[in-house]
């Protein structure tokens, strides 16, 4: 993408939108407007309701500081021992930018292929171990989530909450243990590359799932699994505690181990790839779980938005600032050279 103008890259973008981008765009909205009339939300209302604002600026330091110095350094040792150093820095810049690009992507992960794609791009001699990196961390960090939701659910359960949230967080868990075991699976694998090879141009993808299976398979990842432990459940607590900090901006103050309950299930449920970048997926689990706790409508799936705008926007927005001076700097470059020449 380097060296290209914005003006190309814009219509690059554009051309990529196609039916599945509109179908999901409307499954999300036609999910926001379902949310919005059967549980009354009356959004300008919640937002008047905000009676300490404070906390919202105070959640802002998890996407801008504290979640960006645990995520970097939790993937700077993953690519270390795989062999592939990089700056702390430019992983931070990668990861900003991957946020930027895979906005509109499906899903709430969708900037995880941005960054598979950037890693893998900076490092073409360790094809595939890039990838393997992120790949591990997001399914460690889903199984660690879903633990989390375990041990919350557990908790909420013996205060009076439905068990049916313990039997739903479970059988995440179980799903995610069966997603590691086909992962290191020689049968599965070999049947995907099979059908893979057979289709147009799918030679080099079937390559590419090779290098990434291996580097899965051969990644040692009992020398790092426990600061990585310990550095990826920092990281859910800090996204958990912002959504906290947003709910007591409205005057709610729940116990915590409510929070624990709830919101992994929400993000594990964002994660769902039919609606773009989990939009109303999100916001009906908000509105969904908190209700059972007399949370409003209006309230709850106010705080889900604005737990998107600041966990996910403000970061986009700093991947933008930094990928469009990027892109200017190469651009000057490039000019300069022709000038030259």
């Amino acid at each position: 993408m380097r060296g290209r103008s914005i003006k190309g890259l814009i219509l690059k973008f554009s051309r990529r939108i196609n039916y599945s981008f509109w179908l999901k765009i409307g499954v999300a909205l036609l999910v926001l407007f379902a949310i919005i009339r059967i549980f009354n939300v009356d959004f300008f209302d919640a937002v008047k309701s905000i009676e300490y604002p404070y906390f919202i600026l105070l959640a802002l330091i998890f996407p801008l500081i504290i979640n960006p110095i645990i995520s970097n350094n939790r993937w700077k040792i993953f690519l270390d021992i795989q062999g592939i150093h990089e700056k702390f820095f430019t992983l931070a810049k990668i990861s900003f930018t991957s946020i930027f690009l895979g906005f509109l992507l499906p899903s709430s992960t969708g900037f995880d292929a941005i960054r598979i794609y950037q890693i893998e791009k900076r490092n073409k001699n360790k094809l595939g171990a890039g990838g393997a990196s992120v790949i591990i961390e997001r399914l460690i960090g889903f199984y660690l989530l879903s633990l989390l939701g375990i041990i919350g659910a557990w908790i909420a359960q013996l205060q009076g909450i439905s068990i049916s949230i313990l039997y739903v967080t479970v059988v995440i868990n179980v799903g995610l243990l069966l997603v590691f075991i086909a992962l290191s699976s020689k049968k599965i694998h070999y049947f995907i590359v099979t059908h893979i090879s057979k289709i147009k141009r799918g030679k080099k993808i079937a390559d590419y799932f090779t290098s990434a299976y291996t580097s899965i398979n051969n990644f040692p990842l009992k020398k790092v699994l426990i600061v990585s432990i310990v550095l990826i459940l920092l990281f859910q607590l800090s996204t958990i505690l912002c959504g906290y900090l947003i709910f007591r901006a409205f005057g709610v103050d729940l116990p915590f181990y409510y929070h624990l309950a709830f919101m992994p299930l929400i993000q594990i449920i964002s994660i769902i790839p039919i609606s773009i970048s989990g939009f109303g997926l999100r916001e009906g689990g908000f509105v969904y779980f908190y209700s059972l706790l007399g949370v409003g409508s209006g309230i709850a799936f106010t705080v889900s938005l604005l737990y998107y705008i600041i966990l996910v926007i403000t970061p986009a927005a700093v991947g933008m600032v930094l990928y469009l001076i990027d892109e200017i700097h190469h651009s000057r470059i490039k000019k300069a050279k022709s000038t030259l020449i």
